[in-house]
């Protein structure tokens, strides 16, 4: 696993990535922009703490831009 910060162009294209989709998993986002998952997984995780994405638990883990998809009701 990485150690320090994420790569600011990693987050930049997990950010474009999730703009063209309503949720992904981590290992679909990094074959989409063909990165390493763990490079992804640490961007990921920092931008969630930036509050710009969000995790979402349904039967499994998925990734989305904050607010993009609506509760369940």
């Amino acid at each position: 696993m990485q150690k320090g910060a994420a790569d600011p162009a990693i987050k930049q294209k997990v950010l474009d990535y999730l703009e063209t989709v309503e949720k992904a998993k981590s290992k679909e986002i990094a074959k989409a922009i063909s990165e390493d998952k763990s490079a992804v997984d640490l961007a990921v995780k920092e931008l969630s703490f930036e509050d710009k994405v969000e995790y979402l638990y349904i039967t499994t883990t998925f990734i989305a831009l904050k607010g993009k998809v609506a509760p369940p009701e």
